[in-house]
Parts: C-alpha cells; structure tokens; sequence
C-alpha cells in the first residue's frame, strides 16, 4: 500500500497524459475527413422536418 501512495503524484499525471491523448485520438477520429460529412449529417437530424408517409 505504500508504494501505490509513493506513486500516487507520478499515476496521476500518467492518468491526466492518458486522457488527454485518449480525448485527442477521439477528435481526430470524428474528424478525419472521411468520416466528416457523416457526422455532419448526424448533427443536422433534430433539424429536418419529419417525413409523413
């Protein structure tokens, strides 16, 4: 238990890295241009007008 609170200051800034480079991969992941104009599409559905048969 003692090395996990010696470690504690180092983990938690292996913890803040890790998220940051996790959140990054994610945008660019969203928005690599390929994948765009999906998302684009996606983002505009609660505009459209509904479409009665």
């Amino acid at each position: 238990m003692s090395a996990l609170i010696e470690n504690y200051p180092w983990l938690r800034s292996l913890w803040t890295v890790w998220f940051f480079l996790l959140f990054t991969g994610l945008i660019v992941w969203v928005m690599w241009p390929s994948r765009r104009q999906r998302w684009s599409d996606y983002g505009t559905i609660p505009l459209r007008e509904r479409q009665e048969d």
